[in-house]
């Protein structure tokens, strides 16, 4: 489901318009515009209305927008109209790129706001999610990416709504395109931007694991300060520009951030200890910070170390006692987002609904964690994997890897869904060692056979792409548990 776009006020003359976005406008120049739009249907009076190409052509709304009372309109050149006043550009994507790099320079030229931005193949939305608390906590007001707000229509309407009042901002940059990261990059000019990882990820787009570094580590382009890598990951470090500080977070003794201790509890939460260097913090205060956690896997530790790894980096002052402790606070009151690791209690069975999306690292990530937790609550595995799509060529093998990944975890039963998963499951029969292995072609099918195999205490793992719906498989799980 789309997230709705983030209402914005901010205000702009013709002028800086035309300077910010490099265009011509025609018609009043004396107009004001207060707030920025790309939808007709939630414009208001004043407004200056952007008109994209997508789904449909923004172009042909030019007079519903005059009829609202639209201050302006930004268009391609040469399709100006003649009732609107029109600030023409070649790209109107880029403009609006340009125009969200305006605002947000003009406010930050006149109020300190630490900004960090986020990348990487897998985890980038529940990163930012942890980066953002902390920011709250450390900081006050942030401003984040909403949901998935994190491509090149996304993140300038984000950065639009930045005001004086916020006191850090945490920008998620995703990719499934050459040149965007670099893009996102250049509109939001961050302090501080971390990769989390880089794996196969839309290949389809992206090409090899060496192109998607190159994509991934094109974050750095425009960062200011540091530079946040797994202390792990030799490619992501030599790709990290020379005037940037490096900045690691991992398991290993010499991580900037390192994950000192993690402990499963009986409840599948996570207690978690991360030992901050000592340059982050004020002198004679301890750089431990210990919390229990909500988020399951060695993936979230993992991504609450980047994210403490990169408010230290940003803050302009090592972090003190009271921030320290606020941070640890913030760390255990977060919640997993709706689809990403979300643990269920469902008639007495516990479902890990990851069905939100699907690539081979998050599938790696999800298979860990649930049998992370099967064996901790000494629970019978299932796991239900739908396909993993825009893999282009490389569908066949990633595949291939994932469907025994996940009977290396020793599942009970193990469904398949999709075409990719169902074949790569036909050739791994050999390998199931008593695994009962189901196929189907889709989540609809796959929904109530799931609900008739599973039985009281189960650990079920969903995952699958996005367009696989295997949420539908959540569904009837829930559908079954209501039933007398």
């Amino acid at each position: 489901m789309a997230t709705p776009i983030p209402k914005n006020l901010c205000e702009f003359t013709i002028e800086e318009i035309v300077r910010a976005t490099e265009g011509e406008a025609f018609g009043n120049r004396g107009v004001a515009v207060r707030g920025i739009n790309i939808d007709t249907r939630s414009l208001d009076r004043g407004a200056l209305f952007v008109a994209l190409r997508g789904a449909s052509d923004g172009h042909q709304y030019l007079g519903q927008a005059a009829r609202i009372g639209a201050a302006a309109a930004m268009v391609e050149r040469g399709r100006r109209a003649p009732e609107i006043t029109c600030i023409e550009v070649d790209d109107t994507i880029v403009a609006l790129g340009r125009l969200a790099h305006f605002h947000a320079s003009r406010i930050r030229a006149a109020h300190p706001i630490p900004s960090i931005s986020i990348g990487g193949a897998a985890g980038k939305t529940t990163t930012k999610e942890i980066a953002a608390a902390l920011a709250r906590a450390a900081f006050g007001a942030t401003l984040s990416t909403s949901g998935n707000l994190n491509n090149l229509i996304g993140v300038p309407m984000t950065l639009l709504t930045l005001t004086g009042e916020h006191r850090a901002m945490v920008i998620e940059c995703g990719t499934n395109t050459r040149g965007e990261i670099a893009r996102m990059s250049a509109i939001v000019e961050p302090d501080v931007a971390m990769v989390l990882n880089v794996d196969l990820e839309h290949t389809e787009g992206l090409g090899s694991i060496e192109d998607i570094a190159d994509e991934e580590a094109s974050i750095f382009d425009c960062t200011k300060l540091a530079a946040i890598i797994p202390s792990d990951d030799t490619r992501l470090e030599r790709r990290v520009p020379g005037h940037l500080r490096k900045v690691t977070f991992g398991g290993a003794e010499d991580s900037t951030v390192r994950l000192l201790e993690r402990s499963v509890t009986a409840k599948g939460r996570a207690a978690i200890s991360l030992r901050l260097d000592s340059s982050m913090v004020a002198r004679e205060v301890d750089p431990i910070i210990r919390a229990e956690i909500s988020l399951i896997g060695i993936a979230a530790a993992m991504n609450c170390a980047a994210a403490v790894a990169a408010i230290a980096a940003v803050s302009p002052a090592p972090l003190n006692r009271e921030q320290l402790h606020a941070m640890g606070l913030a760390l255990q009151q977060l919640e997993p987002m709706p689809g990403r690791l979300e643990v269920k209690e469902i008639g007495g069975l516990v479902v890990i609904d990851d069905s939100y999306n699907a690539q081979p690292p998050s599938v790696r990530i999800g298979l860990d964690a649930a049998r992370e937790i099967a064996r901790r609550l000494d629970a019978r595995l299932v796991i239900a994997l739908g396909d993993m799509l825009e893999l282009g060529a490389l569908a066949k093998p990633a595949h291939a890897v994932a469907v025994r990944d996940a009977l290396a975890s020793n599942p009970a039963v193990f469904v398949a869904i999709g075409v990719e998963t169902c074949f790569a499951a036909e050739l791994a029969r050999p390998e199931a060692r008593g695994c009962d292995i189901r196929q189907c072609n889709d989540s609809e099918t796959a929904a109530p056979l799931v609900a008739n195999l599973v039985r009281k205490r189960d650990v079920i793992l969903v995952k699958g792409s996005r367009g696989i719906k295997t949420e539908l498989i959540v569904e009837a799980l829930l559908a079954r548990a209501r039933k007398p």
